[in-house]
């Protein structure tokens, strides 16, 4: 359907290609920052929980009740609610709420439900575990975004890079040429806009994964 409505609009191939790039590099942005800050909310949901649990553990609660306790007092994050309320139903019955926690998606849960596995099975105290783990979470949201703090400048000289040949061609219009027609108009034109901004997508995507590498998150 989508390409019929381009070929009803008199939209060539090469415009149609080079439109798709861009949504694409657009969608993928999109996603990667969501992505992103899901992370970020689970982590200090999780740090919260897990400080009130502590809490609760060192009161003398038993951690089924310190988990209800902290999940009712933790700001609502459903998929990490699911899955620790999941986890507190089944250690309530009377199964191994640890094993639910091991299945999770999220990383940090697979480690909580490690350390619980650890503390029934050596006789550690849970609560200096989770005491730790929580320092760990808030120790990495801290170094995660003092670094995304430092990377803001480059991140802007990305965009600004990626948009220079849009700059480009708004000049060469101004001055009265009409490139808009050329890369637009199939041909040689077409291959020139194909080829721009394919490289230009390319380098913006090469650009943000190394940001990512240096601010994971």
């Amino acid at each position: 359907m989508a390409t019929v409505a381009f070929v009803v609009i008199g939209v060539d191939a090469a415009t149609m290609i080079a439109l798709f790039m861009v949504l694409f590099v657009v969608v993928w942005r999109i996603k990667a920052q969501q992505k992103r800050t899901t992370a970020t909310k689970q982590a200090t949901a999780l740090a919260g929980f897990l400080g009130l649990c502590a809490g609760n553990l060192r009161a003398g609660a038993p951690m089924v009740e310190a988990m209800d306790h902290a999940l009712a007092n933790t700001p609502a994050e459903k998929t990490l609610k699911e899955a620790l309320g999941s986890a507190a139903r089944r250690a309530r019955s009377g199964g191994g709420g640890h094993a639910v926690l091991a299945e999770a998606e999220i990383p940090d849960l697979k480690r909580l439900g490690t350390l619980w596995s650890t503390s029934e099975k050596h006789g550690i105290p849970l609560v200096t575990l989770i005491e730790q783990m929580r320092q760990r979470i808030d120790a990495r949201e801290r170094h995660h975004a003092a670094t995304r703090a430092a990377l803001q400048g480059p991140q802007a000289t990305a965009v600004i890079l990626s948009l220079l040949p849009v700059a480009g061609v708004l000049m060469g219009t101004a001055m009265g040429a009409d490139p808009v027609a050329v890369l637009t108009g199939g041909g040689l034109g077409g291959v020139m806009l194909v080829v721009g901004v394919g490289l230009g997508v390319a380098g913006f995507i090469i650009t943000q994964k190394i940001l990512e590498n240096a601010s994971p998150s």
